[in-house]
């Protein structure tokens, strides 16, 4: 912890003194600490690193590399613009795309403005990786059905649109996320587990949520209308909170102990298809008495990952920061940095 906070302090000061350009620092068991402030400072942070090397992105917007093809760990600052207002968000700018060699990759705390790509070309393995509080538009894992898949995969507290064509993702897990759209293609073998999923097909016919196959869903909200739910065979379904009149999920499903609630009792504040940073997503008191198989509540807020507010990083979140414009007399700069620990 101590040397995170040094890393995050070094970087504040580092920017200052740079007239706010974005730095980048490397931390690196075998190179040791080092910062990188030019327009490519991502870029070159990434060139310098090595395998199990850790990446701190400060606020702003940053271009990627083509593919991240190393097991690194980068954080950013956040995404919540409540949280940030100290360091601004940390925007990844375009698609987020891993290689074959990207087994472990753990990402945390960034917006990215477009698309997570599990695999830069058709049928690679890639597996282990964790993305944890960022944001996102539609995630994919592309591939031919059944052929190299990645595995043990786990996304936690994000906030993306789809879960797009993910064919070749199995044995993966999704915690505590808000996804919201539907599934464009088949999934197989996955785990959602105290999900929101607010897509809504009034016509529910057309765009079920998911078309999916020996999956699990447990604790999650499906705010769908619709009476399509869920398409696909062999689902089990657990402790979730439907929104729609009738069980539409597929074909054989397993469910246990479902809720049927309308979707104006479900949530405190929310409507609509798109993710809001002014939506709440904690339960009204009526549907907080239907809960998940661990006895906690359905939705983002049980389970073993329940949301964190603000969507803040596990590294040490800068809350506030005050750097004097000019020195006084005896040349010494006045800088109050408010600086807090995250447990989780």
């Amino acid at each position: 912890m101590k040397t995170k906070l040094s890393l995050l302090i070094c970087v504040i000061l580092i920017t200052t003194t740079n007239y706010a350009q974005k730095v980048v620092a490397l931390h690196s068991s075998t190179n040791g600490v080092q910062y990188f402030n030019e327009n490519a400072a991502f870029q070159e942070a990434y060139d310098a690193s090595v395998a199990g090397d850790t990446i701190y992105l400060p606020g702003g917007t940053h271009t990627p590399p083509n593919v991240f093809n190393k097991k690194l760990t980068i954080f950013g600052a956040g995404h919540h613009p409540d949280a940030t207002i100290a360091t601004f968000t940390t925007k990844i700018s375009g698609n987020v795309i891993l290689g074959e060699n990207a087994d472990g990759f753990h990402l945390e705390g960034v917006h990215i403005t477009s698309e997570l790509i599990i695999g830069n070309t058709n049928d690679i393995s890639i597996n282990d990786i964790t993305i944890k509080r960022c944001r996102w538009t539609n995630l994919r894992v592309p591939g031919t059905q059944d052929m190299s898949t990645s595995n043990n995969n786990v996304f936690v507290e994000n906030i993306f649109n789809s879960v797009y064509d993910c064919r070749n993702l199995r044995s993966s897990s999704f915690f505590n996320n808000i996804i919201s759209n539907h599934a464009y293609y088949e999934i197989w073998d996955l785990y959602f587990v105290n999900n929101v999923f607010t897509h809504s097909d009034t016509y529910g016919t057309v765009t079920p949520t998911f078309n999916a196959n020996n999956c699990v869903f447990q604790n999650n909200i499906f705010l769908q209308e619709g009476n399509n739910v869920v398409v696909g065979s062999d689902n089990t379904f657990e402790n979730n909170i439907f929104c729609n009149t009738i069980s539409a999920l597929g074909t054989d499903p397993t469910e246990v102990n479902s809720y049927y609630m309308t979707r104006s009792e479900v949530l405190v504040n929310q409507t609509g298809n798109v993710f809001e940073y002014t939506d709440n997503y904690h339960l009204q008191a009526g549907a907080a008495t239907n809960l998940g198989t661990d006895a906690t509540e359905t939705g983002i807020y049980g389970g073993v990952y329940p949301w964190k507010d603000y969507s803040i990083p596990t590294n040490p979140h800068i809350s506030s920061k005050s750097i004097s414009g000019s020195s006084d007399t005896n040349g010494n700069i006045q800088i109050d940095i408010n600086v807090h620990a995250q447990t989780n």
